[in-house]
C-alpha cells in the first residue's frame, strides 16, 4: 500500500510531517484512539451514532459469560448496527475472525436490548426508554428487523494481505466490512496529526488481493447480498411518491402503548395540531401546522405525546404509522409496496 505523504504549508514552503505509531507518541488504544472514535464518530463513516463502547455482557446458550469485549457499536441512519474493531499497530491475521464472531453475537439484539445497553452507555438517570427514543430519533424507522446483519469496520494503522483478502472475499460475498487506515504524524512544530483513510471498498481494491479472480460472478453476487430495503421514509423520499406540500393528518395508529385518550383530546382541540405538510426532505419531512415548524417524523410525534401527556413517550413509536393522506393510507402503507 502507497504511504500517505502529510506536510504542513506556510506560503512557498512545505515541511513534511513525520509518521509515528501511537506508541512512539505515548498514547494508547482504549484510552486514545477509541475515545477519539467516540468523540467524533465520523472517523468511522458517515451516518453513525455510537451506542456502546467496551460492550462484554455476553452469555452463551449454556447461560455463561463469555469473555470477549466489543470496542465500539454503533448504528447507522438506517436502523443498522455497526461493529467497530480498533488496533493499535498493524491488524493480526485474525481480526477479521474476530470481527466476525462479534457481528454474528450483535445480530441477536432486540430494540430492546439495544436500548438498555444505550441507557447504560448514556449514565446519569437516562432510562432505557429515553435511550429507545434517541435511537429512533437518529435512525427512523429503526426495528428489530433492520438491526441486522451488523456492518463490519476494521481501524488499525496497517493491514497485511491476509486481511484484506479476507476482507474482499466476505465484501465481494455481500457482507458489508470495511477497512480503514489511519496514521498518526508529528509536525516539525510538534503537533500531533491524525489522518484516516478507507481502503476497502475502494474501486480498485483488487491491486490488494493475493491472488487475481474474476470479478464479475462475484460482483453481481455482491450486489444482490448487500441489497437491503430502506426505511419506508427513505423510500418514500427516494421515489419521490408523496409531492411536496401535500397535506397529511396525524392520527394515532391502533396500537398504541401511551395514553390515547389524552393524546387524541389534545389533537382534537386545536385542528392544526392534527395537520402537517409532506416535504421529500430526510433530514425534515414534515412541517407541522400548529407552529410552522419542520420535523422528522419521529421527533414531531414525540413533541405531540409531550405535550398532550406532560412527559416523555412511554413506549415506542412506529412515526411511518402515524401520518395519513386523504385516502387514510399511512406511510408505512404507502412505503410498502416500494422497493
Amino acid at each position: 500500500m502507497a504511504e500517505e505523504l502529510l506536510f504542513t504549508v506556510d506560503g512557498p514552503k512545505a515541511v513534511p510531517a513525520r509518521r509515528i505509531s501511537l506508541a512512539e507518541a505515548g498514547l494508547l488504544e482504549r484510552q486514545h484512539l477509541q475515545q477519539w472514535v467516540i468523540d467524533h464518530p465520523e472517523l468511522i463513516g458517515n451516518g453513525v451514532k455510537i451506542v456502546t463502547f467496551e460492550f462484554d455482557r455476553w452469555v452463551s446458550g449454556a447461560g455463561s459469560a463469555a469473555a470477549d469485549r466489543l470496542d465500539v457499536l454503533g448504528i447507522d441512519r438506517t436502523g443498522r448496527l455497526v461493529v467497530v474493531e480498533l488496533k493499535r499497530d498493524r491488524a493480526p491475521d485474525t481480526v477479521t475472525m474476530q470481527a466476525i464472531n462479534y457481528a454474528a453475537m450483535v445480530r441477536r439484539f432486540s430494540l430492546d436490548t439495544l436500548a438498555d445497553v444505550h441507557a447504560a452507555y448514556l449514565g446519569g438517570s437516562t432510562t432505557a426508554d429515553e435511550a429507545l427514543a434517541r435511537l429512533m430519533e437518529w435512525a427512523e424507522g429503526v426495528s428489530d428487523e433492520t438491526l441486522s446483519p451488523p456492518r463490519i469496520v476494521l481501524m488499525a494503522s496497517d493491514f497485511g494481505p491476509t486481511v484484506t483478502n479476507t476482507a474482499l472475499f466476505l465484501y465481494e460475498a455481500g457482507i458489508d466490512i470495511r477497512l480503514l487506515r489511519y496514521q498518526l504524524y508529528e509536525t516539525a512544530a510538534g503537533e500531533k496529526m491524525l489522518s484516516v483513510a478507507q481502503l476497502l471498498p475502494v474501486p480498485d481494491a483488487e491491486e490488494f488481493m493475493v491472488r487475481p479472480r474474476s470479478s464479475s460472478a462475484t460482483q453481481a453476487a455482491s450486489r444482490k447480498s448487500g441489497e437491503r430495503r430502506a426505511a419506508a421514509a427513505q423510500r418514500l423520499i427516494a421515489h419521490e411518491l408523496i409531492p411536496d406540500g401535500t397535506s397529511l393528518t396525524v392520527t394515532m395508529p391502533n396500537l398504541v402503548g401511551q395514553d390515547r385518550d389524552a393524546i387524541r383530546a389534545w389533537l382534537d382541540a386545536e385542528p392544526d395540531r392534527a395537520r402537517v405538510r409532506w416535504y421529500n426532505d430526510l433530514t425534515a419531512p414534515v412541517e407541522w401546522e400548529h407552529d410552522g415548524q419542520r420535523y422528522r417524523l419521529i421527533g414531531l410525534i414525540r413533541t405531540i405525546i409531550e405535550s398532550a401527556t406532560g412527559k416523555p413517550p412511554q413506549a415506542q413509536i412506529w412515526p411511518t404509522a402515524w401520518y395519513c393522506i386523504d385516502d387514510g393510507r399511512t406511510l408505512n402503507q404507502i412505503a410498502d409496496p416500494l422497493p
